[in-house]
């Protein structure tokens, strides 16, 4: 796989997460997209740590929400 072809698989990913997060959640994509950047998590997918980015979308988006949940406390 090629530097750019990995860039854009990322940031296809990355959009898929927040699309699940919104929907999942029933928030804004504008707030699913701050709670996916504010999150370990995403740092973790974009630095391909774990396999993080094979799992499925809405599996991450739940990881994250409960990430966003946790911190909120």
């Amino acid at each position: 796989m090629t530097e750019e072809s990995r860039l854009a698989f990322l940031a296809n990913k990355s959009a898929n997460i927040i699309k699940s997060l919104s929907d999942l959640y029933k928030i804004s994509i504008q707030e699913a997209t701050d709670i996916y950047y504010q999150s370990d998590t995403s740092e973790l997918i974009a630095n391909e740590i774990s396999d993080l980015q094979c799992r499925s979308d809405k599996y991450l988006a739940t990881l994250i929400w409960d990430e966003y949940q946790e911190s909120a406390k």
